[in-house]
């Protein structure tokens, strides 16, 4: 990739920090009612002012420390939008709770900052940051409401479990610059030391599948989601999942690309690049494609069986969320023979996953009432009839999860299955899209309870201005982005070539 400067790449980033700061520093100068009513829209603004300067970032690589190319501008896209819908759930969430701070909106921007950041990684070093600064604001927001013993276990296990899990990936990295040299993404394993690059992508690997909760790292996912604020688990599913599958299919990609490649250095290699696989790099990769594969299927089966049996909506996100990151691990399966190696189909199932993901808890926050109590099927039955607006807009997200057309989500299992196919993997395609099919039934269950008949209970007053837009803005872009398809599947998008031999990398 050609380089960039400095602010083309960092800008966005940069305002998101500014917005978090700018909402931190104006917090003990404000009432409590002036905070809800405020910092969401100050950090509203740095969203929308870091989303225009992103939209027009000159594709290219910083020091081979951070890079913007097509996917990685979609995904911090996705990563700008779904925090900007988290946050009028999350100003509604607190102001109807009457809760006192207003940090969890500064935290909200901290943890969007870290996951821009891990987008954008080009570096080990810098992919770690990334990791740790989003992972420390999504714990305190975890744990908003101390005084609930389901927050306390939630929050509980996934730090703990976070610190372990980021210890892992940190040695993982410690072992890949034993093998090369480098902390850069796509450096070829020095002479003798190639075993040790395996383990090194391997063990990151594993840090990463904890952090987007697929099996058998997802035991914290259903804790974690219940005990935090709906809102909050909506920001948390939908961002923190977006950092941890850019960094795994950034990895993946590039130690496909120096195995494959014959030369000393890959280079920064854009996430469009298709890397033409040799049959020693395809034998070599074949062990950590039947872990992907298997983590995979048992995510997507585990996932959706354990979602039938629930009945709390942000239990049903949870284990919806485990089978979502199985569907998205079958794009990182590579033929038996190798072959081409191409992640489109993943990062625009990402990108659509995490808007559908935020719209959908934040409408689901809005109509499970006070701290959240009214978050199960019994509760929600009828709150479609007595709020239209949120209930439409709900019946979109689901609709996309569910992976009817013509949403997001449709196309998105589409590609991901075509793509299986096309490795001679059908019978996996095929048992993925009976499990799909499945998982359908707990999804109609909620829509079904939300459109039930049921009495009018009392509204709750509070903020809902930015929510509203917010969600109207996401359940459109469920759809339009159906139209986008080609700008995040099509291979060799993005501006300048990459640095690998022509029989690596088309």
């Amino acid at each position: 990739m050609t380089s960039a400067s400095l602010m083309s790449v960092t800008a966005p980033l940069l305002l998101v920090l500014v917005g978090g700061l700018a909402a931190l520093g104006a917090e003990p100068f404000l009432r409590r009612t002036a905070k809800h009513a405020w910092l969401p829209w100050i950090a509203a603004f740095f969203l929308v002012l870091a989303g225009l300067v992103q939209a027009f970032a000159v594709p290219g690589q910083l020091h081979g420390i951070l890079a913007v190319d097509t996917p990685r501008l979609w995904l911090s896209m996705a990563v700008i939008g779904a925090t900007l819908v988290s946050l009028g759930g999350l100003q509604q969430t607190l102001a109807r709770d009457g809760y006192q701070g207003g940090e969890p909106y500064a935290l909200t921007m901290f943890a969007a900052a870290g996951v821009l950041v891990m987008v954008l990684a080009a570096d080990l070093l810098a992919l770690f940051v990334g990791l740790e600064i989003a992972s420390l604001s999504v714990y305190a927001l975890v744990g908003l409401r101390r005084h609930n013993l389901e927050s306390n276990e939630g929050l509980f296990k996934y730090f703990v479990m976070g610190a372990v899990f980021s210890a892992i990936f940190l040695y993982g990295a410690a072992l890949t610059y034993g093998a090369t040299g480098s902390t850069h993404f796509g450096q070829v394993a020095l002479a003798g030391r190639q075993p040790l690059l395996i383990a090194g992508a391997t063990l990151m690997a594993i840090g990463l599948l904890f952090k987007v909760g697929a099996v058998p790292f997802h035991f914290w996912s259903p804790d974690a989601y219940t005990g935090a604020p709906v809102a909050v688990t909506g920001f948390m599913g939908a961002v923190i999942k977006v950092g941890g599958f850019a960094a795994l299919g950034a990895i993946w990609l590039n130690l496909a690309a120096a195995l494959s490649s014959g030369a000393s250095v890959v280079g920064v290699l854009p996430l469009d690049a298709v890397v033409n696989l040799s049959a020693e790099a395809a034998k070599v990769l074949h062990p950590l494609s039947v872990v992907f594969l298997v983590a995979g299927l048992a995510s997507i089966i585990i996932g959706n069986l354990s979602a039938l049996r629930q009945t709390a909506a942000r239990r049903i996100v949870a284990f919806s969320s485990v089978a979502h990151a199985g569907y998205m691990l079958m794009a990182l399966v590579i033929a038996d023979d190798g072959g081409r190696l191409a992640l489109g189909s993943l990062w625009y199932y990402l990108a659509g996953y995490a808007v559908a993901t935020a719209g959908a808890l934040t409408a689901l926050a809005a109509l499970s009432g006070a701290n959240d109590e009214g978050d199960d099927l019994h509760h929600l039955a009828g709150q479609g009839r007595i709020s239209p607006f949120h209930g439409l807009v709900l019946t979109v997200f689901i609709a996309s999860f569910a992976g009817l057309p013509p949403t997001v989500g449709f196309l998105g299992k589409f590609l991901v299955f075509a793509d299986l196919v096309a490795k001679d993997q059908l019978l996996v395609a095929i048992a993925a899209m009976i499990f799909a099919v499945i998982g359908a039934a707990y999804y109609l269950r909620l829509l079904v309870a939300i459109w039930a008949p049921k009495d009018k209970i009392p509204a709750v007053t509070a903020p809902d201005l930015l929510a509203r837009w917010g969600l109207a803005a996401a359940a459109v872009t469920v759809v339009v982005l159906v139209a986008a398809s080609d700008h995040l599947t099509r291979p060799g998008q993005s501006a300048g070539a990459p640095a690998v031999p022509a029989h690596a990398v088309k």
